[in-house]
């Protein structure tokens, strides 16, 4: 016959009638004999339990007349271990129940088990507290698996009011250049880049060519050098270095050199779509000898990443080719370019330290003095940007203004080039203040005049 919890019975809910099991079976005290207490045989034989009865009975007045529910006490009062109550329990296939075992509770007997064996165990005061506060701490659930899910993605920026403005300072005869200025000069790298890529969808024309048009000068220059955003920006000074007659060499090496493998990737996919050859074609036509191999070796792509690990026998192997090729009579010019071109600023650096510690000399110094021309100041741009960028970026803004004139091509790619990065451009003005005891803002201001004056002091605020 089947246990009342497993039919889904319980105290508060007694069963039909005839579904009690037998007077000093389940629910009565347990004998001193033991735990539980000795039952016939099941099934039983023809005259025992149960009654020979309808099962379940036929009328309501034979309910609960051999079995009343007053015979049958709380739980609580059945079991000796307190606060166990019987539910709790999973049922042994002996009849009983076998309460939750600690790891060191003796292993079970065949048999019964009796109350008092269990008593001394259970009703410590830390198992009596673990009870009503929760399951003591060995049979507590693991915690929930931790599931890894990728970072949110940003919304798309979408900046209808940007492109509005520009679009009515455009629009009809003359220009507002002043609500250019106030729209581009204060925006960052991927809000120009939504305002470039959006705006033939909202105004059916092409942002470049709209401002080319609309504008001129050294003005034109800068706005369309922002417009184009921080990637292309670079495309298009790499194109002013390489046109016309001769070599804006100094506007093409910061165009290229230091540059991530990313940056040139991009760069070399962007430039056939703007001027109809490639970028290699463009640098290499203008360069030649060693100084275009060199800029070849930028262009490949093969640069060390940033977040790679400094391997230490690379750096004393570059060390030791680096002292090799610029020992003695005359210098390995390729050895030395292929070296600075393939390193990334922190491997550079460490190659910088080493070398200063085997030889006592600065790699800075050792350029300076084994090169000359174009190579010098590509390889000098490299060491100094992986020394100290801040510092380099602030000489050569002023190295822009300084003296008689001010050099506009390299004014605007310089400073277009270092706002991209405003925790870096808050560094370089910082900078810019403490060495030369002026702000960048004032100092470009009485480099420049008129609208472009206007846009150049906006970009440095």
């Amino acid at each position: 016959m089947a246990y009342p919890q497993d039919r889904g019975f319980s105290y508060q809910n007694p069963p039909p009638p005839g579904g009690y099991p037998a007077p000093g079976g389940f629910g009565s005290q347990p004998p001193a004999a033991g735990y539980p207490p000795q039952q016939p045989q099941y099934p039983p034989q023809s005259g025992g339990y149960p009654p020979q009865q309808p099962y379940p009975p036929q009328h309501p007045s034979q309910q609960f007349q051999q079995y009343p529910p007053q015979h049958y006490p709380p739980p609580q009062q059945q079991y000796p271990i307190q606060g166990y109550p019987p539910q709790q329990f999973p049922r042994s296939q002996t009849g009983g129940y076998n309460p939750p075992l600690s790891p060191n509770f003796p292993p079970r007997n065949a048999g019964s088990y009796p109350p008092q064996a269990l008593a001394h165990h259970f009703t410590q005061p830390q198992h009596q507290a673990s009870f009503h506060s929760g399951p003591p701490q060995q049979y507590q659930q693991p915690p929930p698996p931790i599931y890894h899910t990728s970072p949110p993605i940003a919304p798309p920026i979408v900046p209808t009011a940007d492109i509005d403005v520009i679009y009515r300072a455009c629009k009809g005869f003359g220009t507002d250049e002043n609500a250019i200025i106030s729209v581009l000069a204060h925006r960052d790298g991927p809000t120009i880049n939504a305002i470039r890529e959006q705006y033939p969808a909202h105004t059916k024309r092409d942002l470049i060519a709209t401002l080319e048009k609309e504008t001129s000068g050294n003005f034109r220059t800068v706005i369309k050098a922002v417009a184009l955003g921080p990637v292309e920006c670079e495309v298009f000074f790499a194109n002013i270095a390489v046109a016309g007659l001769g070599t804006n060499e100094p506007l093409l090496t910061e165009c290229i050199m230091g540059k991530t493998n990313a940056e040139i990737n991009m760069m070399k996919a962007l430039y056939p779509g703007r001027y109809r050859e490639t970028l290699e074609n463009a640098v290499g036509d203008d360069l030649s000898m060693k100084t275009q191999k060199m800029f070849m070796m930028m262009l490949s792509g093969v640069r060390m990443e940033e977040w790679a690990q400094i391997n230490t026998q690379e750096v004393l192997n570059d060390t030791a080719e680096l002292h090799k090729a610029t020992r003695g009579f005359g210098t390995d010019d390729l050895a030395v370019c292929t070296i600075f071109t393939r390193s990334s600023d922190a491997h550079l650096r460490a190659v910088a330290a080493e070398y200063q510690r085997q030889h006592g000399a600065e790699l800075i110094k050792l350029v300076r003095r084994e090169f000359s021309g174009h190579m010098h100041d590509a390889l000098l741009y490299i060491i100094n940007g992986a020394l100290n960028k801040v510092a380099r970026d602030v000489e050569l803004l002023e190295d822009s203004m300084k003296g008689f004139g001010t050099r506009d091509d390299l004014l605007i790619s310089r400073l277009v080039r270092v706002r991209w990065n405003r925790p870096h451009f808050d560094q370089v003005k910082q900078m810019y203040r403490t060495k030369y005891g002026k702000e960048l803002g004032l100092r470009v201001k009485g480099e420049t005049s008129g609208d472009y004056g206007r846009m150049m002091v906006a970009l440095c605020g």
